[in-house]
């Protein structure tokens, strides 16, 4: 998917977070990172992220997204905001072997598998107990749209 694609999915979306947007809870949160926010959380994780999930952050940020928490690149300001893709990827997988993106709210998550100091622009199911991690979208945007936005891609 491409952002021509996915940018008018998000208009419903933006339309009810200028109604329904408060302090304490938000549709779309917008931490969006730098260039040398990323840069600094590419060296840190040993891991270049994919071109799609850069532009992503730069235009509509981590936080809350619709239906999903996308993990922020950058920590929050708060003291008990901490968690951003380096400190849950350190956290819940080997070194250069995945990169968290969000929880899925079981202690599963979702992200970018790692081949070679390289994210593939593929999202997967990473399972905390048992099983293989699956496939369940080709690219980032596929997967926001999706769980996200909760848009119909039939």
């Amino acid at each position: 998917m491409e952002f021509e694609q996915f940018d008018p999915l998000v208009e419903p979306l933006r339309a009810r977070a200028t109604k329904f947007d408060e302090e304490e809870f938000r549709l779309i949160e917008a931490r969006t990172a730098s260039s040398d926010e990323v840069a600094d959380a590419e060296r840190a994780l040993g891991a270049t992220l994919p071109t799609q999930y850069k532009t992503f952050m730069a235009r509509y940020g981590g936080g809350m997204f619709g239906f999903i928490d996308l993990l922020p690149v950058r920590a929050g300001r708060s003291r008990n905001d901490t968690d951003n893709i380096v400190s849950v990827s350190r956290a819940e997988f080997p070194v250069g072997s995945a990169v968290a993106l969000a929880p899925v709210g079981t202690g599963d998550f979702w992200g970018f598998p790692v081949e070679n100091g390289q994210c593939r622009g593929e999202v997967w199911f990473y399972y905390h107990d048992v099983g293989e991690p699956t496939r369940v979208a080709e690219d980032f945007l596929e997967f926001v749209a999706r769980y996200g936005v909760r848009a119909d891609l039939t």
